[in-house]
């Protein structure tokens, strides 16, 4: 059931509530004025009725009529909401108000921190330049740092909002009353819902240390990394425009892509793709590219895509960059033009297929047939069995009956305990020394994937594997692993002696 904050939201106008502050402009559809919030010469600050939210280009604060009142009337967003309640004669009682919406508020308020922190920290504003990544567009993602730990939880402590951000998990407590920032000295990027709300963050270090390249906060109430795809909201209204999607693999490469003016981006959230994410794509368009790095990483993160985007009801286009590059390094060597014209050259996958399959005719015969399986539209798998019928005399009933899967390079079995270790690892991030654990050569390299941020290459089971009390199970299998490490070196020790 909708919040009363949810209600209040539908029955304001956020035009009336501005208007009562700033003199609006019309410039087509919406309205601009000089920002608020920063000093501003030249109009950057806009007002979308259709979406009835605000954003200033200039210093890039953004959010609905009640965040707009909490920011110039310099109160909390709760006061707001019963401030504009209060002005248009709407009943709204905050004991009613769900958790979730005021984690929501909670998470934009920590965005919101991190966007005016980066701004005032020359290394990582320095970092992001060294990217690539325009200005224009650092604003437009909100990015931001995580400068410091106390500062944070004091912002929260002063909006009364530290116990519900707390439930996001992105602040760690090793000791009652103290708090870690999980993104501490880290470049921040917002994640957000199809519908524009702050739901989680990533996070890319900037020093060269041992800590995980990228982190991503945990699963919480509002956050299912399996459930959302990174850009989405941003990048909607270009997909449906361009007819397709493009589908990168990470953070940077979607930023990268936006700082090019090719908008029509999404990418998962530090892990393979998930059905679910390919399924909330379908809902946006019906065509997807996949554009992935050209190693062997990225072709085997491709070839696990595929079918998940098939049985999505989507028609899919691998794009095959050249041996070594990714988007980035293919942009910096040969410029934006050249990227889209292999993107626009690249052919639909069953087509790519039928058209090579006389190079390894076996092989790819068994690749079309499981990629095949996956097609949920009878007639059009139908149409594509007897294309390939047509060419190459398969029997029919060979195209059409479903083959077994196709084996992926080193499947692994792994156990209770070791699975419940890799999920810690993914979702916690500790600060912990592998090689004082106990651990076998295959699950040292898992760990040391997890901690790297490089959850992509994981086995599946660990990415979707859920447990209740993950933080307590993962404590105990932590230590037994540093016990046995401890005893090992014990015994090698009485026998050197």
């Amino acid at each position: 059931m909708s919040s009363d904050i949810d209600e209040l939201r539908r029955e304001i106008d956020i035009v009336d509530v501005i208007s009562e502050y700033l003199n609006l402009e019309k410039v087509g559809s919406n309205y601009r004025t000089n920002c608020p919030f920063h000093p501003d010469d030249t109009p950057s600050f806009y007002v979308s009725p259709s979406k009835q939210i605000f954003k200033c280009f200039g210093c890039g604060v953004g959010g609905d009529a009640i965040k707009f009142v909490s920011l110039y009337e310099d109160i909390s967003y709760f006061e707001a909401a019963l401030e504009l309640a209060k002005r248009y004669g709407k009943k709204l009682d905050l004991e009613r108000i769900s958790k979730d919406e005021k984690i929501y508020v909670a998470l934009d308020k920590v965005s919101d921190f991190y966007r005016s922190s980066l701004l005032k920290n020359k290394e990582a504003s320095e970092y992001v330049r060294s990217r690539g990544i325009d200005p224009k567009v650092v604003k437009k993602f909100d990015l931001g740092y995580a400068p410091s730990s106390e500062e944070l939880v004091k912002i929260l402590k002063e909006s009364g909002l530290l116990e519900v951000y707390i439930e996001t998990k992105n602040l760690i407590s090793p000791t009652k009353g103290v708090y870690r920032d999980l993104f501490l000295r880290r470049v921040v990027i917002p994640i957000r819902d199809p519908r524009g709300r702050v739901i989680g963050f990533g996070g890319r270090r900037i020093a060269e240390d041992n800590s995980p390249k990228y982190i991503n906060s945990p699963d919480s109430r509002v956050f299912k990394k399996r459930d959302n795809l990174f850009g989405l909201y941003e990048a909607k209204e270009y997909i449906k425009e361009e007819g397709f999607a493009i589908l990168v693999e990470g953070y940077f490469d979607l930023l990268r892509l936006f700082s090019e003016r090719i908008r029509n981006v999404v990418a998962p959230l530090g892990t393979a793709l998930t059905q679910n994410q390919a399924t909330l794509l379908s809902k946006f368009t019906k065509k997807v590219y996949l554009l992935y790095d050209g190693d062997a990483a990225g072709r085997k993160a491709m070839k696990s895509a595929i079918p998940l985007l098939l049985k999505a009801g989507l028609e899919v286009y691998p794009v095959y960059l050249p041996e070594g590059y990714d988007p980035d390094e293919f942009i910096k060597e040969f410029g934006r033009e050249k990227l889209k014209e292999l993107i626009n050259n690249s052919e639909e996958v069953f087509q790519l297929i039928i058209k090579t399959a006389e190079e390894n005719f076996e092989e790819k015969t068994k690749e079309f047939r499981y990629y095949l399986s996956f097609v949920p539209d009878g007639v059009k798998r139908f149409a594509l069995a007897s294309e390939f019928h047509t060419k190459y005399k398969v029997p029919m009933d060979i195209l059409l009956v479903k083959p077994e899967k196709i084996p992926q390079e080193g499947n692994i079995k792994l156990s209770f305990k070791e699975k419940v270790f890799l999920k810690g690892l993914l979702e916690m991030k500790p600060k912990i020394d592998i090689n004082a654990l106990d651990l076998s050569p295959t699950l040292k390299g898992l760990a040391l994937k997890a901690l790297n941020g490089e959850d992509h290459l994981l086995p599946k089971e660990v990415l979707e594997y859920n447990v209740d009390n993950l933080e307590k199970l993962f404590n105990g299998i932590l230590k037994d692993f540093q016990k046995c490490e401890k005893k090992k070196k014990k015994d090698l020790k009485n026998v050197n002696t």
